[in-house]
């Protein structure tokens, strides 16, 4: 799951397991997203989002789980309870940068 101001993305990520390669969470610092785990990442965000969140925690006193709800209602302004949060319908590949 990618995680944008505007939208929930639900793809699949293949990440480079080439020797020389770097890390899952650092891949995904290098192709501008902020992973949610760093040993295991299923669920990755935008810098923007991050930036969002915090000037509506800041301004608003929005809580993360009200944020994210918004996220999902804004995906799906009809049925935001039916947007999927772990299911692939995608697949976005890393560029593969061993170094």
């Amino acid at each position: 799951m990618v995680v944008d101001t505007s939208w929930l993305h639900s793809l699949m990520i293949r990440f480079c397991w080439c020797p020389r390669a770097l890390s899952a969470d650092m891949q995904l610092f290098d192709i501008g997203l902020f992973p949610a785990s760093f040993t295991s990442p299923k669920t990755a965000f935008t810098f923007a989002v991050l930036d969002n969140f915090l000037l509506d925690n800041l301004e608003c006193r929005t809580s993360a789980m009200n944020y994210y709800s918004k996220l999902r209602r804004v995906t799906s302004s009809i049925f935001p309870h039916l947007v999927p949060v772990s299911e692939d319908h995608g697949c976005h590949h890393i560029a593969n940068k061993c170094r």
